[in-house]
């Protein structure tokens, strides 16, 4: 409803149809384009695994490590994705250097993180991408979790030093 000038009586507007909208990728296929970042990591690789055994034909993986750009770069990340054209991205890529490294160098490693979230986000967002998913690693558990770790125990307490300012924080803000 909107209300003409001079008046207070509302006026039903008459439905315009939106402007259609055309994807090149649409337009080319089908083909669902999934980009893995982080995909020579344990999940990465893991992931990878897992597809090869199901090869469907309307996909196409990718799997990128970080000698195909530094994600942290806003041009680099928007080469690649100019390259891919990923319709699905499943961001696991991180810097990491495990607990005493994290420890060492916490604040490099979560300007690091942040800027590549940030890049792939941004580009997924610039894109239409239909599906991002992110990752987020073990060390986000809290520090004093019993074994085995389960999924429910990610919010039982603060996450370990070592990773308390990167991966958490990220998640928290995505969710």
């Amino acid at each position: 409803f909107f209300f003409c000038k001079g008046t207070s009586r509302p006026r039903r507007r008459t439905p315009v149809a939106p402007p259609e909208v055309t994807d090149s990728r649409s337009a080319m296929s089908a083909q669902k384009i999934v980009m893995v970042t982080g995909g020579s990591g344990l999940v990465g690789r893991a992931i990878q695994e897992v597809i090869e055994g199901e090869k469907n034909a309307d996909e196409k993986w990718i799997y990128l490590s970080s000698k195909d750009g530094n994600l942290t770069d806003a041009a680099e990340t928007a080469a690649i994705f100019d390259k891919y054209q990923p319709t699905h991205v499943i961001h696991l890529a991180a810097q990491v250097g495990g607990l005493f490294a994290n420890m060492k160098h916490k604040v490099q490693f979560w300007r690091n993180n942040i800027m590549m979230n940030d890049n792939i986000f941004q580009e997924c967002h610039k894109r239409g991408v239909q599906k991002l998913v992110s990752c987020l690693s073990t060390c986000i558990f809290p520090d004093k979790s019993t074994f085995p770790i389960d999924e429910k125990m990610i919010h039982d307490g603060p996450p370990h030093a070592s990773n308390e300012v990167t991966s958490r924080r990220v998640e928290q803000r995505t969710s």
